[in-house]
């Protein structure tokens, strides 16, 4: 029975052991493939022996008549010789039929029978056992001594002739059931092999489906990691190492795009006080609200990070008019103060913020980091709680 997903991706020992029952099951497909051969070729020798039965028969009666006309003794010889062969190979046949064993075949090779197993066949058989026996009873001495007197030969010929029909009749009886018997073992064998078949199929399907689950959770956990490594730990922005590499990113699409785009490099004005005097939950509690704030005004293509501290960085690839940018600043310094005042704090918070826009103030992502570091710290000596862009670069 094919194994359910929840139980071969659980462990990988389950999922070789469904791996070696596919393997097992598609053998076993094999081998019934090759018992289906093996039958069918021996189901054919047994109806084509049969068929010839009927010949044998005709032989028979064929030869008898000879004897018992033949113009001399040459001839009466060769017929007798002949009624002899095709008689006892009849004989040797049917007896094979019937308590199985071996004959001669067509190509004169031993051919090796199993016992009819049906009851029409075996009833056709027994039907010409008794039709044949006073034959061989009448054609006894030809068999030991090795000639027929004429009596028994006209004896035997009449008797044929009254009988022959029976046992032709017998005969195709026994063909026919041989042949309806061998379709019926070979759909059996079909059906078994299709089965075998079928949960080979099905078997394979859950491996496949477990695999590719197996993958796919192996994808998640992967991504998750890589999540976890690309992540401060205390807001849940990009840290440092994630930014740089989405800055790097951008600047290859910008430069194949022929586009512009800025970063921002914000500092807190006042933070060190906070922490000092209300400890660093507090502060804490500050940066992960700033964070919040962060991506709330930020948009959707747009990368924020934390650098450290109270130190944080945004990237945004649509961003480079000077109007725009100007309003966004304005609305991060006003969303900063407010934050100080939601909370409470007795203490007065701002924001310094350095701008540098692509390629004006940078052909690199180093040069660009420079420069709104520099803008940063030109607006903090200029009071603090406001931005300024970077100087162009020349």
């Amino acid at each position: 029975m094919p194994l359910p997903l929840s139980y071969l991706i659980s462990s990988p020992r389950r999922l070789f052991v469904a791996i070696v029952l596919f393997v097992v099951l598609d053998l076993g497909v094999l081998l019934i493939n090759l018992w289906i051969a093996a039958q069918v070729a021996q189901d054919a020798v047994a109806i084509n022996l049969a068929g010839r039965q009927r010949m044998l028969s005709q032989q028979t009666t064929k030869t008898l008549l000879l004897v018992t006309h033949a113009p001399d003794a040459a001839s009466r010889k060769a017929a007798a010789e002949e009624l002899a062969a095709a008689f006892s190979l009849f004989e040797r046949t049917l007896n094979a039929f019937d308590q199985g064993g071996e004959t001669r075949g067509g190509d004169g090779k031993p051919v090796s029978l199993r016992p009819v197993g049906t009851a029409e066949g075996r009833q056709a058989v027994k039907a010409t056992l008794l039709l044949v026996g006073p034959l061989a009873n009448t054609l006894s001495t030809l068999k030991s001594e090795g000639h027929l007197d004429e009596g028994a030969a006209r004896q035997a010929m009449a008797y044929m002739v009254r009988n022959n029909r029976d046992i032709l009749t017998q005969m195709n009886r026994l063909t026919t059931d041989l042949e309806r018997d061998s379709i019926r073992r070979t759909q059996e064998l079909r059906a078994i092999q299709t089965t075998f078949f079928l949960f080979a199929l099905a078997n394979f399907l859950v491996i496949v489906l477990g695999l590719v689950k197996r993958h796919k959770q192996l994808e998640r956990d992967r991504h998750h990691w890589r999540e976890i490594a690309q992540r401060d730990a205390l807001t849940g922005l990009f840290n440092r190492a994630a930014f740089r590499d989405a800055l790097h990113s951008a600047l290859a699409n910008t430069r194949a795009e022929q586009r512009s785009f800025c970063i921002m490099m914000l500092d807190l004005d006042g933070f060190k006080p906070i922490n000092d005097r209300f400890g660093h939950a507090q502060g804490d509690s500050l940066l992960v609200r700033l964070a919040q704030q962060l991506r709330c005004a930020s948009r959707e293509t747009d990368v924020v990070a934390r650098l450290g501290g109270d130190e944080f960085a945004l990237l945004c690839p649509q961003l480079h008019a000077a109007e725009h940018i100007r309003q966004f600043c304005d609305r991060l310094i006003a969303t900063i103060e407010q934050i100080a005042a939601d909370q409470e704090l007795p203490c007065r918070v701002t924001a310094s913020i350095g701008v540098a826009v692509y390629p004006q103030h940078g052909a690199d992502g180093d040069e660009l980091l420079a420069a709104a570091d520099r803008a940063k710290y030109a607006a903090k000596r200029e009071g603090g709680g406001r931005w300024q862009v970077a100087e162009v670069n020349r």
